[in-house]
């Protein structure tokens, strides 16, 4: 009976995660080798691995233009121009009366530059997680890229 008590938890677990349009592999393998950037231009890979908050959907924006939107273990590339970014992130609220934050990190960008984000969720109000976004290191960056699955950015 225990067994079938933790299979269903498990099941539950498994089925509240949320998701995300995802790229083609072929799309995530390009990724993953980390090439320059185009000429004249910065490339910003945001990544979440963190399982705390699974059913919410973090969606990015780039100076309040869209960039795509992050599940658990999904990483997106974009290739920007130079200069100052601030990132933000939000989660839609399922809590009434309550509002999603969304916290920001600045990175300032050099032509041909590649920079790591982490996504992660800051625990708010039950119901309510808020993102944080911050930049890490290229190693730490690349790892947990590698280890995961390439969302779609938006168009």
């Amino acid at each position: 009976m225990r067994a079938l008590g933790c299979l269903l938890a498990a099941s539950f677990l498994v089925s509240a995660c949320a998701s995300v349009p995802m790229a083609g592999p072929a799309a995530d393998a390009d990724g993953k080798r980390f090439d320059p950037p185009p000429p004249g231009q910065s490339a910003l890979y945001l990544y979440r691995t963190s399982v705390l908050g699974s059913e919410a959907v973090f969606s990015l924006a780039d100076n309040q233009q869209p960039i795509g939107s992050l599940a658990n273990r999904t990483w997106i590339r974009a290739d920007v121009v130079p200069g100052r970014h601030v990132i933000t992130c939000s989660v839609p609220s399922y809590a009434p009366l309550t509002q999603p934050l969304a916290e920001a990190a600045t990175v300032d960008l050099a032509p041909g530059e590649i920079r790591f984000l982490e996504v992660d969720v800051w625990p708010g109000l039950p119901l309510n997680p808020r993102c944080v976004a911050g930049e890490v290191t290229a190693d730490k960056g690349r790892a947990a890229v590698t280890d995961g699955n390439r969302a779609m950015a938006a168009n």
